[in-house]
């Protein structure tokens, strides 16, 4: 099957947006983060979304930006770690789940990465949510790379199963 999309799936710091990047280059293709559309669309960062109009307000505004996106073709998408959770996600898009431990998360995200994020304040809680989204991120994946290898080795797997299965 041939899809319209690349969309990129996983807990929050994973590497979802790094990864993308990466892709979208060396894919010639398109690279959008919705975190960062939404940020620049609403004029305020995730954090403060969340702090002023509350994480319902910002799902919605995720669920519409997903949306949009894939009305579009032939792009890389990095999703927020709560997209796949809270909204649905065209079946015209391969998905790939970045699939790396919560350890290793913590590991790779400097102080500042993890301040950004408004659900990784409480290290206790984000461990639980990652626990509880585990699965779902496997069901939805139709290709799932380990990421707790070095970086460019997950991302040469992911490269190779787009262009070996000819999906894009």
């Amino acid at each position: 099957m041939v899809y319209d999309n690349i969309v990129l799936i996983g807990f929050m710091g994973s590497g979802k947006t790094s990864v993308g990047r990466i892709l979208a280059r060396e894919l010639f293709k398109n690279f959008v983060d919705v975190d960062s559309m939404i940020e620049k669309e609403q004029g305020a960062s995730v954090s403060e979304i969340f702090k002023t109009k509350g994480e319902e307000h910002f799902r919605g505004l995720e669920q519409e930006c997903i949306n949009s996106l894939t009305q579009q073709k032939g792009q890389i998408i990095a999703t927020g770690g709560g997209l796949p959770i809270y909204s649905s996600i065209s079946d015209k898009s391969l998905i790939v789940y970045i699939n790396a431990d919560f350890e290793v998360i913590l590991k790779r995200l400097t102080k500042r990465e993890r301040e950004k994020r408004p659900l990784l304040q409480d290290e206790a809680r984000a461990k639980i949510l990652f626990d509880e989204r585990k699965d779902t991120y496997e069901e939805l994946a139709t290709f799932s790379v380990d990421a707790n290898q070095r970086i460019p080795v997950f991302i040469h797997l992911i490269r190779d199963f787009i262009l070996d299965q000819r999906v894009l």
